[in-house]
């Protein structure tokens, strides 16, 4: 499952996964603080080592990738390793060593959090839907004329799902439009949602944008058929039109080129 939605708000699922985990560290940490022993500092700075390390450790990963170092701190494309986040282990140890008469706090709720980690990660996979083939549906070019899917989707294609009211949608365009010459081996395809031609025509020649496929789905079919009510949706399938993966949420240059490069082979020549 990529997303969860909470009435008409569409989270990602892994941010729904850490909000919960983060949740259970500090409702521990809460009753400690009750009896007397306050580790909730402690817990912040460990969360935070974590996070940094993460970040950092995808960031090293993908250098190339980043225009400079605001893009590197933009944390909205979702790039995390989560392997860096060992950099929260010198952090514990510190904790463990400078403060002995917490370490009973600390640890449990560390205890705590990893138990409401692994409790929400069995949940979200029983929730998650077998990958289903390619759907045997038909789009529309921005001229009208029907296009079947399966006619465009010859060998690795990338299906974006998107709006021109929905502002992530808009922030990962142009890293669409530049990776269609990046990733010549991959056809990218721009499935507008519910929109009309001219919308999304005046919103390209606006935003100077091209595209080789923007394409219509005026009843939105392809969202029914992702079970997901949330944009930006981004769709994976192998050559032969089974799913290999899905991403919910915007996509920078290097978030893309990890998804990219995570599940095919060769994406680029």
């Amino acid at each position: 499952m990529d997303a969860i939605l909470i009435g008409p708000l569409a989270l990602p699922a892994g941010t729904v996964v850490a909000l919960i985990t983060f949740s259970a560290a500090v409702l521990a940490s809460l009753w400690w603080q009750w009896r007397g022993k306050p580790v909730e500092k402690w817990l912040w700075l460990i969360t935070l080592a974590a996070l940094a390390g993460a970040r950092a450790a995808f960031v090293l990963r993908y250098p190339e990738q980043y225009s400079g170092l605001l893009a590197m701190l933009d944390i909205r494309d979702g790039g995390w390793w989560w392997p860096g986040a060992l950099a929260a282990l010198p952090v514990a140890i510190l904790c463990l060593w400078r403060r002995p008469a917490l370490r009973l706090a600390l640890l449990s709720s560390t205890a705590a959090a990893f138990m409401a980690l692994a409790i929400s990660l069995a949940t979200l996979h029983a929730m998650t839907p077998e990958p289903v083939p390619m759907p045997d549906i038909t789009l529309e070019n921005l001229q009208g004329t029907p296009i079947p899917l399966a006619q465009v989707a010859q060998g690795p294609t990338l299906i974006n799902l998107w709006a021109t009211w929905c502002p992530p949608c808009r922030r990962e365009m142009p890293v669409l439009a530049d990776a269609q010459s990046r990733y010549p081996n991959v056809r990218f395809v721009l499935a507008n949602q519910g929109e009309t031609a001219q919308a999304v025509r005046d919103y390209l020649m606006q935003a100077d944008l091209h595209f080789d496929l923007p394409l219509l789905d005026p009843p939105m079919a392809l969202g029914h058929h992702a079970g997901n009510g949330g944009l930006p949706l981004t769709l994976l399938f192998d050559g032969k039109g089974n799913e290999l993966a899905r991403h919910f949420g915007p996509l920078s240059r290097a978030s893309l080129h990890h998804f990219l490069t995570s599940h095919l082979d060769d994406p680029r020549p």
